[in-house]
Formats: structure tokens, C-alpha cells, sequence
């Protein structure tokens, strides 16, 4: 299992979103449709269960298998946050209305984990990384860029994540006159959370993923086997994004990186 960065920093960003996993019942098909549809570099183990994935030799992600006995058998993208005592956040997260899946464990060369669901029934992981978590730098295209929480209870979701991650919030209205909590510490933004705004969505972490161009990402998306899930062109406020999934299920957003002018 890779490291969550190539190198050991030593530093620590408590509530950064450090490391996306996706799980899916078809680990050869999902490396398939990523590496072509952005260039990954996926390595799939010989049982075709696990594979490592790095971008430009950077670290990206893990496609992993689910066990039969997982909570949730779906495919989904897995945000893990970080925080300085994994087992103290198990408590926390115990005490503040959500529960714990599993762990906390430990994971070679990653770090020390637990997966969880929050009080609104969102499942992530807490993750305290051995060596540091990665540095505060500008994301690059074909790299992760953002994670939204999509919550029926953005009250209870914003006291869950002030209690265990120990996240200022923030909320500001958009154009549309829909308003958005962004959620971070120390004065830096770190995720946001939403009402969800759809029916029959369960609350789940939405990954964004940073593109250099949306109309040519989201034909390379349906080229290689995947959907768009909400898109419109016409939608001058949302024009440089989208929601897609690959085609085993997993669910991601992407946004077009902004062009200087």
C-alpha cells in the first residue's frame, strides 16, 4: 500500500482531505476506464483486488475491492480526512451520533485508520498518516481538487464535524440563492458541505477532480465506459462542472480549472 505522498513531511493538516479510495466490485475495470479516461497510472495487483495509483508520479488514489460483508456494497469514492489521534476521533465520533465500521487499524506505509459513517449516514475515513500528510500545494489537472459533503441535515452534519474534526464553519450563499457551509481550520477551506439537492441521494462525500478542459473530460468520461450525471452547458453559474460516474458506479464531480483572463 503507497504512502499517502512520495515523501515524508513530517507535517500534519488536521481536517485536510488527504486520500481518496475508491471500492467497487470490478477493480480491473475501473483501472481501466481511469487510466484512459485521465491518463492514471494504475497498478493492478495479480488478484485483481487491489491496484496503487499515481498521476505524473505523484500518489492519486487506491481502487480496492469490497469484501462481501462490506456495510455498503456499492462502488464509491472513500474520502479519508485527516486527524492527529485516530483512536481519540473513534470515541468522538461514537459520542456525536455516528458509527464506527471498522478499525481503527493499521495500514503499511499509509497510516492508522478508522471508517465510519457520520450522524447523517455519510461513510469517509479518519486517517493519521505515517510520515505526515501531504503538503498544502495547487492541484494539478487529472488530480483531486476539492470534497463536498452531500447531507439531508447539514445542522447535524456541521455539529458532527465541529465535534470530531474540530472544523470553523463558514456558510455562504450562492447565486441561486442556495447557500453552501464551507468547512475548514485554521483559516483555510478545507471541504464544504450541502443540503443534498436531489431525491433518493444518500449523504456521501462527493470527490472533485480538477480538469483542463469539462466538454472534452466529459467525452473521454463516456468514450471509456462511463455516464454523465448531471450536466448542463446552458448553466452559466455551473458551466465548468459536472457529476460523472465510472462504470463500475463510483460517483465524482469535475471542475474545469479557472483560465486567467
Amino acid at each position: 500500500v503507497s504512502p499517502v505522498s512520495n515523501e515524508a513531511t513530517n507535517q500534519f493538516h488536521p481536517g485536510k482531505v488527504i486520500w481518496i479510495d475508491l471500492v467497487t466490485d470490478d477493480v480491473a475495470l475501473a483501472a481501466s476506464f481511469y487510466s484512459q479516461a485521465f491518463g492514471w497510472d494504475i497498478t493492478v495487483n495479480s488478484a485483481d483486488n487491489f491496484a496503487e495509483v499515481s498521476y505524473q508520479g505523484q500518489p492519486v488514489a487506491a481502487i480496492a475491492k469490497y469484501e462481501k460483508d462490506a456495510p455498503d456494497n456499492e462502488a464509491r469514492w472513500l474520502v479519508s480526512i485527516s486527524v492527529p489521534d485516530v483512536e481519540a476521533t473513534a470515541i468522538a465520533v461514537r459520542e456525536h451520533g455516528g458509527e464506527v465500521l471498522e478499525g481503527p487499524v493499521d495500514l503499511p506505509n499509509r497510516g492508522r485508520y478508522v471508517l465510519v459513517t457520520d450522524s447523517t449516514g455519510a461513510m469517509l475515513m479518519f486517517l493519521q498518516a505515517k510520515g505526515g500528510d501531504p503538503a498544502d500545494e495547487k492541484p494539478t489537472p487529472n488530480s483531486w481538487l476539492w470534497a463536498e459533503l452531500w447531507t439531508d441535515d447539514p445542522a447535524n452534519a456541521e455539529s458532527f464535524y465541529k465535534a470530531v474534526v474540530g472544523y470553523e464553519s463558514k456558510t455562504m450563499r450562492e447565486a441561486d440563492g442556495n447557500t453552501v457551509m464551507v468547512l475548514g481550520r485554521e483559516r483555510v477551506a478545507r471541504a464544504s458541505l450541502v443540503r443534498i439537492p436531489f431525491e433518493d441521494v444518500e449523504p456521501n462525500w462527493l470527490p472533485y477532480l480538477l480538469v483542463d478542459d469539462i466538454g472534452k473530460a466529459l467525452k473521454s468520461v463516456e468514450t471509456h465506459g462511463g455516464s454523465v450525471v448531471l450536466y448542463d452547458a446552458n448553466d452559466s453559474r455551473n458551466a465548468d462542472v459536472a457529476i460523472v460516474a465510472d462504470p463500475t458506479g463510483g460517483v465524482f464531480a469535475l471542475q474545469q480549472k479557472e483560465v486567467n483572463k
